[in-house]
C-alpha cells in the first residue's frame, strides 16, 4: 500500500512539474508578444493661418495708404504725417496682420523669430502690390502724371545705402522695443510704432541733408553728371514706398519748366532694398541683444 501510494504521489508530482514549464513558457510568450495599441493621429495644424487672405488684403490696403501719403507730402512735416498714418494703420489692422506695411519690417521681425518663414513671401507680395497700386491710382486720378523709369535699379550709392540702413535700423529698434512691452495697450503700441517711424524719417532726412551739402559738384559739366546722392528727395525706409517715390528730375536743378516727356526714375533700387532689409535686421536684433543683457544683470 505504501509503495503504491508513494508511486502515485511520485507520478502526480512528475505531472505537475511537467505542466509548470508550459505555464511559465506561456507567460513568457504572453509577455514577449507585442501589445496592440490604438494609434490616434493628431491632426496637424496648418502652417498657414486661416485668415491669410485677410492678412494679405490688410497689408496691401494699408501699404497703399502709407505710400500715397509718402509721395504726396513733401513738406518738413512729412515725418509727422507718416507717423500718424502708421499709427492709424496699426490701430486698424494690428490685430489682423501686425501692421508691418514695410518689407523691411517684415524681414526684421522674421530675423527676430517673430514671424514664420512661410509667411514672409505673402507679406512682401501684398506690400509691394500696395506700393504699385498707389502708382496706378495716382496715375488714374492725375492723367498718367506719375510716369516711372526703373533704369536706376542697379545704381548703388554707399551714402544712400548707409542712410537707408541707419534710418530703418532706428525704426525697427523702436518697433522691437514697443512690441516687447507687454503692459502696453494696443493704442499705446500704435502710438509708439507711429512715433518710431516719425523719428526714423526725421533722422534719415537730416543725414541726407548733411550728405547732400558736402557733395562736390565742381567737376560737373552738365546736369546728367550730377552725383546720384543729389537726386534723392528723402529717405524711403521702405522698399514698397520706394516703388512710387521718385528721384529729382533734371529740370529741378536747372530751374527750367518741367518737361512733360521727362520720365522720373523710381527710388526702388538695390541701395534701398539692401539698406532697408539689413537695417531692419540690425535694429531689431540690436534691441534683443540689449534687452537680454538687461535681464542678465
Amino acid at each position: 500500500m505504501a509503495t503504491k501510494k508513494a508511486a502515485s504521489t511520485k507520478k502526480s508530482a512528475t505531472k505537475k512539474s511537467a505542466t509548470e514549464p508550459k505555464a511559465k513558457s506561456t507567460e513568457k510568450a504572453t509577455a514577449a508578444a507585442p501589445t496592440t495599441t490604438t494609434v490616434v493621429r493628431e491632426r496637424r495644424e496648418s502652417t498657414l493661418p486661416s485668415n491669410l487672405l485677410s492678412i494679405i488684403f490688410a497689408e496691401l490696403i494699408t501699404t497703399f495708404m502709407l505710400t500715397v501719403v509718402a509721395i504726396g507730402v513733401a513738406t518738413q512735416f512729412a515725418p509727422l504725417y507718416l507717423g500718424l498714418t502708421l499709427l492709424v494703420a496699426v490701430m486698424a489692422i494690428g490685430g489682423i496682420s501686425g501692421a508691418h506695411l514695410n518689407p523691411a519690417v517684415t524681414f526684421g521681425l522674421w530675423s527676430m523669430r517673430r514671424l514664420k518663414t512661410v509667411l514672409v513671401p505673402f507679406y512682401w507680395i501684398a506690400q509691394l502690390l500696395g506700393g504699385a497700386l498707389a502708382v496706378i491710382t495716382v496715375n488714374g486720378l492725375s492723367g498718367n502724371a506719375l510716369k516711372l523709369s526703373f533704369d536706376h535699379f542697379s545704381t548703388f550709392s554707399w551714402s544712400i545705402f548707409g542712410i537707408e540702413l541707419i534710418g530703418t535700423a532706428v525704426l525697427m529698434f523702436g518697433i522691437a522695443a514697443v512690441l516687447s512691452r507687454s503692459e502696453l495697450k494696443p493704442s499705446g503700441q500704435a502710438v509708439g510704432i507711429g512715433l518710431s517711424l516719425a523719428v526714423a524719417a526725421a533722422l534719415a532726412g537730416g543725414l541726407l541733408t548733411q550728405v547732400q551739402s558736402t557733395v562736390d559738384t565742381s567737376s560737373v559739366q552738365n546736369v546728367q553728371q550730377l552725383p546720384h546722392e543729389l537726386r534723392a528727395k528723402g529717405a524711403t525706409l521702405n522698399p514698397a514706398v520706394a516703388i512710387a517715390a521718385t528721384e529729382a528730375a533734371d529740370s529741378s536743378f536747372t530751374g527750367a519748366a518741367a518737361n512733360p516727356n521727362e520720365t522720373p526714375h523710381s527710388r526702388f533700387s538695390l541701395e534701398v532694398i539692401f539698406g532697408t532689409l539689413i537695417g531692419a535686421a540690425l535694429g531689431g536684433n540690436l534691441y534683443l541683444l540689449i534687452a537680454s543683457q538687461r535681464k542678465n544683470d
